[in-house]
């Protein structure tokens, strides 16, 4: 059934507590291994007891490398489990609904967990996702049909996807020391919210109506508000006397508490900025521009129209000032318009001594 337990993850762990492939380690980080080790005898084979208890095993060099290869051995075996499990996942995964296949292809390690709540045939979990892998931020998963045992708490830390007769199961280990939970359910939902682009340069609003003025009016935007997803409108978002609201719901005193409780349902790319292209006209201009941002989307036009803009490529070259760790930029450009035979001697000479 399932590969993943309690007790395959803390034999895998134990396993790392005193194993040191490469420098020695510092003689009290050996002992506090050791002290942590002593707390793990159940994983480890009877033969190193003795000595693990006694402290003598890494002195002896013989018994260390007899205790390393069963170190080495409890570790390839987890790696092979853990591959397999991953396989089988790639495959289950398109199988679920489309909302779960758009949660489960992505890790939801770290992720904190708010809420696991039985409905009737259903049970739901709220997961923070802010600490984790993924750009979702707040997740809310229902699995529809479901029967779970054990708990559920904490951070979310290593699960594994299988499928059965009648559908599929879930184990996740969690928390630490481990807590372990395992559901099985006929298919699995998700609803999903993201960090707004204008939350990434929060750092910029200092007044409330800056950052209601950057939120993109196309999106639908959301708080968490007692455990449940409620979405707001951005005409609803009012900062009075007594503090930042969106209608009737509090948000927080402060600009900055405010924007925390802020997110949307489209995942909007940070870094899409970058792709936009710079008219040819206004190139030059903005590879010398101090606005780094723009000098960035400059570079990649000049990349992207190549030997049409080497005119301009040049001119720019010859006489751009850059900070040290722009100078690659300068370099990679400098090579790349070498190569199509569009450089000026002197432009080579600057960058490709």
């Amino acid at each position: 059934m399932f590969d993943l337990s309690i007790d395959t993850q803390n034999k895998v762990d134990t396993a790392y507590i005193l194993y040191f492939s490469e420098e020695e380690p510092d003689p009290e980080y050996v002992a506090i291994q050791l002290a942590a080790l002593k707390q793990q005898l159940s994983y480890i084979p009877t033969q190193f007891h003795e000595a693990i208890l006694n402290e003598t095993i890494y002195k002896n060099k013989i018994s260390y490398n007899h205790y390393m290869l069963w170190c080495e051995q409890v570790m390839a075996d987890y790696e092979d489990m853990r591959t397999g499990a991953i396989n089988r996942r790639q495959q289950i995964i398109g199988k679920l609904s489309e909302s779960g296949n758009q949660v489960f292809r992505e890790t939801l390690h770290d992720g904190d967990i708010l809420r696991v709540e039985r409905i009737g045939d259903n049970v739901k979990v709220l997961l923070d996702m802010r600490g984790g892998f993924t750009p979702k931020s707040m997740i809310e998963l229902t699995f529809i049909d479901a029967k779970d045992s054990g708990i559920l708490d904490y951070n979310y830390v290593y699960d594994e996807l299988i499928e059965t007769a009648t559908g599929f199961g879930l184990r996740v280990l969690s928390g630490s020391p481990y807590l372990q939970w395992t559901i099985f359910f006929k298919d699995v939902t998700a609803k999903y919210l993201f960090r707004p682009n204008a939350f990434n340069e929060r750092e910029h609003y200092s007044e409330w109506n800056q950052f209601k003025s950057a939120l993109n009016s196309k999106l639908h935007y959301y708080i968490v508000e007692q455990f449940q997803f409620v979405e707001i409108r951005i005409s609803e978002l009012e900062q009075r006397n007594n503090g930042i609201y969106a209608g009737a719901i509090f948000l927080g005193d402060t600009v900055e508490q405010a924007i925390e409780r802020i997110y949307c349902d489209t995942y909007e790319d940070p870094y899409a900025y970058f792709s936009e292209m710079v008219s040819v006209s206004e190139l030059e201009q903005a590879a010398l521009s101090s606005d780094k941002s723009l000098r960035v989307r400059a570079f990649n036009t000049m990349f992207e129209h190549g030997e049409a803009v080497a005119t301009i490529v040049n001119r720019v070259l010859r006489v751009i000032e850059v900070e040290e760790h722009e100078e690659m930029l300068m370099e990679i450009t400098a090579s790349h318009f070498d190569k199509l035979g569009s450089l000026d001697s002197d432009v080579k000479n600057r960058w490709l001594k």
